[in-house]
Parts: structure tokens; C-alpha cells; sequence
């Protein structure tokens, strides 16, 4: 009887090493249930520890825009002084021109009228330039394109309405 094997069950063999399948199976839903609340903890802290990170970092970059909104408005302000202070002095230097060139002309010619002509033409040059500056800026103002646009969406729209009636 030594070489016969034992049999559990009438269909299957069995090696003689059976375990008793209730025991395994709670001891392996104990360790289970530690190792999914440990993973879950474990996700948790991550999750905690991640929206923490983002909430520092998105306070930070709040805090940062603050602060270039300050220094941008501080680059306005002293931006609009040394506009405010280039405009006349941009006119000053222009008329400073003019006199010159009037002044050279009379210390070459040594005539009082040509130095005052050179003055006054190179002044007449200078608002010439000015006004043909200043048309082709004004072509730039308006909404022309807009306009036209809108012209041509009204004009699609009401053909479009026209075909559902």
C-alpha cells in the first residue's frame, strides 16, 4: 500500500500535498485588504502631496503676475514722462536744424537774406514732410475693412434669408 496515491475526488489524482482551501483564502484577504489600504494611503498621500505642490505653485505664479503688473505699470508711468518730455524736445531740435543750416549758409555766403531764405525753406521743407506724413497716416484711421466685412456678412445673411422664404 506504500506506492498507492491518494484520491479526493473520484475524477482527479491527488499528489497527497491538498490544502484546505478556506484558510489560504483568509489569510490571503487579510494581506489583500492590508495591501490595498496601504496602496490606497499610499495613492492619497501622493494625490494630497501633488495638489498641495499645485497650489503653492499656482499662488506663486498669482503673486508673480502681480508683480509684473506693478513693474509694467511703473514702466508706463515713466514711459509717458519721456514721451511727455521727447515731443518738445524732438520740436526743438528740428527748429535747431533749421537754424543751423540758416546759420552755415550765412557764414558761407556772408548774406544776412540767403541764411533767413535757407532758414525758412529748410522750415517749409520740414512741415511739408509733416503734412505728407500726416496724410498717410490718415488713410490708416477708420474701420474700413471692418466695415466692408460687415457689409458682406449683412449681404450673405440676407440672401440667405431670402432663399428660406
Amino acid at each position: 500500500m506504500e506506492n498507492t496515491e491518494k484520491v479526493y475526488s473520484k475524477d482527479k489524482i491527488s499528489d497527497g500535498t491538498q490544502t484546505d482551501p478556506h484558510v489560504n483564502s483568509d489569510e490571503m484577504d487579510v494581506n489583500s485588504d492590508d495591501v490595498n489600504v496601504e496602496e490606497i494611503k499610499d495613492i492619497f498621500n501622493k494625490a494630497s502631496k501633488l495638489a498641495q505642490e499645485v497650489g503653492q505653485w499656482s499662488e506663486s505664479t498669482v503673486q508673480l503676475f502681480f508683480m509684473e503688473i506693478l513693474r509694467n505699470v511703473a514702466a508706463a508711468k515713466q514711459f509717458l514722462v519721456c514721451q511727455l518730455l521727447f515731443i518738445p524736445l524732438l520740436v526743438l531740435f528740428i527748429f535747431s536744424l533749421c537754424v543751423c543750416s540758416g546759420i552755415v549758409i550765412y557764414s558761407l555766403t556772408h548774406s544776412i537774406f540767403i541764411g533767413l531764405g535757407v532758414f525758412l525753406l529748410t522750415m517749409m521743407l520740414v512741415l511739408v514732410g509733416l503734412l505728407y506724413w500726416q496724410k498717410r497716416l490718415i488713410r490708416f484711421f477708420g474701420f474700413k475693412d471692418t466695415v466692408s466685412q460687415l457689409k458682406e456678412g449683412i449681404d450673405v445673411i440676407s440672401k440667405a434669408s431670402k432663399s428660406f422664404d
